[in-house]
């Protein structure tokens, strides 16, 4: 089954081709940047955060049960820790919450894949509970891509036993331009843009609100926040 999901999902993918480009980074970028001026389409909680839009679940979730933080095991990138934050409509953190996350490595491949030849490992796939304050953290690697996709992270989060939302969370241009232009990763640039992502097909609304805020460098790497906020 999980092998016909995924040659559905590529069967939606467009031949694209990469080009390497060089432009400075910026350090930090603005959650929820709304310049495109249709955020009001989405929801808001009591204190201003948008209500985390969904996106997908997508053909290569697997529930491997890892309880753990640092998810990278062997595999090498651009260090990345994730920070979390889950709150309700109201803007209480949530303590106990589940934040259940799986990504591609730097080539833009899934562990536990059968049509990747990856069945069995378990890199970058890994949950976390929330403390007091609702925060989880994760150690990973900045990801790669894959065609058809903006480079992104999935994410699943249960409270109790139900799951609130699944979704995506997008890194900015900014640190993805100076991490694909560095040697660790060889694709070069990704060239999926919003209106060709077979998830977001044009979503530019939603694109914004699931992008995370960013601080860091190539030499330090980087650290991105993010508050996932349920109705």
């Amino acid at each position: 089954m999980k092998i016909m999901k995924r040659k559905n999902f590529l069967k939606n993918l467009g031949l694209l081709g990469a080009s390497a480009v060089s432009i400075p980074l910026i350090n930090s970028c603005s959650k929820n940047d709304s310049s495109n001026g249709n955020s009001n389409s989405l929801e808001k909680t009591s204190c201003g955060d948008f209500i985390t839009p969904p996106v997908n679940e997508g053909p290569y979730y697997v529930n491997e049960n890892l309880n753990r933080s640092n998810i990278s095991e062997t595999k090498t990138g651009v260090p990345l820790t994730l920070i979390f934050t889950v709150e309700d409509v109201n803007c209480v953190p949530i303590q106990g919450a589940i934040v259940d996350i799986w990504q591609c490595d730097k080539d833009g491949i899934y562990s536990d894949e059968a049509a990747q030849s990856t069945v069995g490992q378990k890199w970058l796939r890994g949950y976390q509970q929330t403390d007091i304050n609702g925060k989880c953290t994760f150690q990973t690697i900045f990801p790669g891509w894959y065609n058809g996709r903006l480079t992104h992270i999935h994410g699943k989060v249960k409270v109790g036993s139900v799951t609130k939302q699944t979704t995506n969370f997008f890194l900015p241009k900014s640190a993805e331009l100076a991490v694909y232009g560095s040697s660790l990763y060889t694709k070069g640039q990704n060239p999926t843009t919003v209106a060709n992502d077979v998830e977001l097909r044009g979503n530019t609304t939603s694109y914004n609100a699931l992008m995370m805020t960013i601080e860091g460098d190539l030499t330090s790497g980087y650290v991105a926040k993010f508050t996932i906020a349920y109705k």
